[in-house]
């Protein structure tokens, strides 16, 4: 992110939130250890000068319609995923969040009504690793807990756009 948000104009209420970072994930259609149940995507392109990124220029972020309208979106898109699978919000073992801000992981941690223990969080390790962030707690997580057959966990993002979604996978 450091060749992004130091592009001039550089915003230094932006660039001071972001760290480098890189991720990687496989996906097949053969089996393997974990399964992707299902998937709930949504996007509100009436927030796209909020969080917006021309490729030749600097990252743009108003960082306080960002951060209000992901508190709002993003546990809507957990809850109807839950809701979809009659899934107890309780029952769920983990919820691993892209690490944009430790707020918001905890706005989101209470609009669900969950404790803030359930969402693991490593951004004050790295700040925000953008596209990578989620990947990284999720190695870092699986280091830590590992993954349980059978236990449902919920992966949920956002980003450009206000593009937003979660997945839940099992073992």
């Amino acid at each position: 992110m450091s060749s992004v948000v130091l592009k001039q104009p550089m915003s230094a209420a932006t660039s001071v939130l972001f760290g480098d970072g890189a991720g990687a994930c496989l996906v097949s259609a053969n089996a393997g250890f974990l399964r992707i149940v299902d998937s709930a995507l949504y996007t509100d392109g009436s927030f796209s000068e909020d969080l917006n990124w021309n490729w030749d220029g600097p990252l743009e972020m108003n960082g306080r319609t960002v951060i209000l309208q992901a508190s709002r979106k993003i546990p809507r898109a957990i809850g109807d995923l839950l809701e979809k699978h009659d899934a107890p919000r309780r029952m769920s073992p983990a919820f691993l969040l892209h690490q944009a801000n430790q707020n918001l992981i905890v706005r989101v941690a209470e609009a669900l009504g969950l404790g803030v223990e359930k969402f693991y969080s490593n951004i004050r390790r790295y700040g925000n690793t953008s596209s990578a962030s989620m990947l990284i707690a999720a190695a870092e997580w699986q280091r830590q807990s590992g993954f349980e057959m059978g236990k449902s966990i919920v992966f949920a993002t956002f980003g450009a756009a206000l593009s937003l979604g979660s997945i839940a996978r099992r073992g």
